[in-house]
C-alpha cells in the first residue's frame, strides 16, 4: 500500500498563444485575447505516490525539491521565450501539465501519479499519464480540461405528486412555497488528447459556447420550477440538475472531447458530481 502526498504550488509568467504559419487576425480568431501577450498567477499541484509513513523530512526535501524545480523554468518568465520546451509548442495549460508530469519524474526521479495546471480560477488541466494511441502508432497524452462557470437561479425542492406535508418532511425549509435560490459553481471537465498544433483537448471558444447554448441559457437567472423543464414536474435537486446538465452535454461531446466530469457547487459547502465511467 502507498500513500498519496498532494503539493501546491505557485509562480507568476507570461505567455501568448500565436502560432506563427497564421497571421495576426487568424491567431486572434482562434484563440481570442489569449493571442496577446499576457500572464497568469499560475498554481500547480503535484500528487506524488510515495511509500506509507514517509518521514516528514523526507516530505519537507521533496516539496522544496518540487518547488525549486518548477520556479527555475518559470516564475517570472516569459514562457513561449524563455522556456525552450515551449519554442515549439503552445504553453497551454494541457501541454504545461504534460510538461511538468515528465519533467518531475525524470528531473526528481520522483513517483509523480498527477500533475494539474490552474491557469487561473475559471481554467486548469491535469495529466496522470494516461497515453493514447493514434493512427500512426504515435502514442499520445490524455489530458483533462476544466472550465469553471457560474450562474444563478431560484428553485424550491419540492415533488408535486407528494403532500406539503410530505415535501416538508423531505426537504425542509428548502420546501419553502416561495423558493429561494444559490450562486451556482459548475465545472466542466472534458477528457482527450491535446490537438499538436493548438496544444487544447478542446477549443475554449467551442466549449463556451457549447456549454452557453445547451446549460446556462437554460438555467441562468431562472426559477428552475416555473420556466425550465423537466423541472416543472421533478424537483431541481442538485442531483437532478447535474443529470440535465450531462444529457444535453454529451451527445455533443462524442469526438476527441468528451465529457468526463460535471461538478456543481450549490454552495462553497456542499458539491454533486457525475464523472465518466473509465
Amino acid at each position: 500500500m502507498r500513500q498519496r502526498v498532494a503539493f501546491r504550488f505557485a509562480f507568476e509568467a507570461s505567455h501568448f498563444y500565436r502560432l506563427p504559419h497564421l497571421s495576426d487576425e487568424d491567431n486572434a480568431r482562434l484563440f481570442g485575447k489569449a493571442s496577446r501577450h499576457h500572464g497568469h498567477n499560475y498554481q500547480v499541484e503535484v500528487v506524488y505516490r510515495l511509500a506509507p509513513q514517509t518521514p516528514a523530512a523526507a516530505l519537507e526535501t521533496l516539496a522544496h525539491a518540487t518547488r525549486q524545480r518548477i520556479n527555475a523554468q518559470f516564475d517570472h518568465r516569459c514562457i513561449n521565450i524563455e522556456h525552450p520546451a515551449f519554442r515549439e509548442q503552445l504553453p497551454t495549460t494541457e501541454n504545461l501539465a504534460v510538461y511538468l508530469w515528465r519533467d518531475l519524474r525524470e528531473g526528481l526521479n520522483a513517483a509523480v501519479e498527477e500533475v494539474s495546471v490552474h491557469e487561473s480560477e475559471t481554467l486548469a488541466s491535469a495529466y496522470a499519464g494516461e497515453q493514447a494511441t493514434d493512427s500512426e502508432g504515435v502514442a499520445r497524452p490524455v489530458v483533462t480540461m476544466t472550465r469553471l462557470y457560474t450562474f444563478s437561479a431560484a428553485h424550491r425542492l419540492y415533488n408535486p405528486h407528494l403532500s406539503d406535508e410530505q415535501n416538508r418532511a423531505i426537504y425542509g425549509k428548502c420546501a419553502n412555497p416561495y423558493g429561494h435560490g444559490h450562486d451556482y459553481k459548475l465545472e466542466i471537465t472534458v477528457k482527450g488528447v491535446p490537438d499538436p498544433i493548438t496544444g487544447m483537448v478542446m477549443n475554449l471558444t467551442e466549449l463556451d459556447a457549447l456549454v452557453q447554448a445547451e446549460v446556462l441559457r437554460h438555467l441562468d437567472h431562472k426559477h428552475l420550477n416555473e420556466e425550465t423543464p423537466p423541472f416543472d414536474h421533478i424537483p431541481p435537486t442538485s442531483e437532478n440538475l447535474v443529470a440535465f446538465i450531462v444529457e444535453r452535454l454529451t451527445p455533443h461531446l462524442q469526438g476527441n472531447a468528451r465529457l468526463h466530469r460535471v461538478r456543481l457547487w450549490e454552495t462553497p459547502r456542499s458539491y454533486f458530481e457525475w464523472q465518466a465511467e473509465s
